[in-house]
Protein backbone atom coordinates (compact mmCIF):
# COMPACT_ATOMS: atom_id res chain seq x y z
CA UNK A 1 0.00 0.00 0.00
CA UNK A 2 1.74 3.50 -0.93
CA UNK A 3 1.72 6.06 2.12
CA UNK A 4 -0.02 9.36 1.14
CA UNK A 5 -0.31 12.60 3.29
CA UNK A 6 -3.77 14.34 3.93
CA UNK A 7 -4.15 17.74 5.07
CA UNK A 8 -7.29 19.16 6.93
CA UNK A 9 -7.57 22.69 5.53
CA UNK A 10 -9.08 24.32 8.45
CA UNK A 11 -6.95 22.95 10.88
CA UNK A 12 -4.03 21.73 9.19
CA UNK A 13 -3.65 18.60 11.11
CA UNK A 14 -2.05 16.10 8.54
CA UNK A 15 -2.32 12.52 8.67
CA UNK A 16 0.30 10.13 7.15
CA UNK A 17 -0.20 6.37 6.31
CA UNK A 18 -0.64 3.12 4.30
CA UNK A 19 -4.15 4.14 2.36
CA UNK A 20 -6.06 1.29 -0.10
CA UNK A 21 -9.62 1.49 -1.28
CA UNK A 22 -9.98 5.22 0.08
CA UNK A 23 -8.72 4.14 3.50
CA UNK A 24 -5.81 5.19 5.85
CA UNK A 25 -4.16 2.96 7.95
CA UNK A 26 -1.04 2.99 10.63
CA UNK A 27 -1.72 6.80 10.47
CA UNK A 28 0.99 9.25 12.16
CA UNK A 29 -1.17 12.35 13.10
CA UNK A 30 0.26 16.03 13.84
CA UNK A 31 -0.93 19.08 14.23
CA UNK A 32 -0.35 22.60 12.63
CA UNK A 33 2.92 22.95 15.04
CA UNK A 34 4.10 20.03 14.00
CA UNK A 35 3.26 17.80 17.49
CA UNK A 36 2.60 14.27 17.29
CA UNK A 37 -1.33 14.24 17.94
CA UNK A 38 -1.94 10.32 17.16
CA UNK A 39 -0.34 6.90 16.04
CA UNK A 40 -1.19 4.26 14.51
CA UNK A 41 -4.84 5.33 13.81
CA UNK A 42 -6.97 4.21 11.17
CA UNK A 43 -9.28 6.68 9.07
CA UNK A 44 -12.13 5.08 7.05
CA UNK A 45 -11.81 7.71 4.51
CA UNK A 46 -10.23 11.30 3.91
CA UNK A 47 -13.97 12.86 5.36
CA UNK A 48 -13.49 10.65 8.24
CA UNK A 49 -10.19 12.21 8.85
CA UNK A 50 -11.60 15.80 8.37
CA UNK A 51 -14.01 15.32 10.81
CA UNK A 52 -11.83 13.49 13.65
CA UNK A 53 -9.08 16.25 12.69
CA UNK A 54 -11.96 19.24 13.23
CA UNK A 55 -13.42 17.69 16.45
CA UNK A 56 -9.32 17.78 17.72
CA UNK A 57 -8.44 21.11 17.17
CA UNK A 58 -12.22 22.53 18.90
CA UNK A 59 -12.62 23.08 15.41
CA UNK A 60 -16.98 23.81 15.40
CA UNK A 61 -17.70 25.51 11.96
Amino acid sequence: MPNETWIEPKSHYQATGSVSNGRMTNAEVTDNNGLLKDRNRTFDSKEDFYRWAKKSAGINW
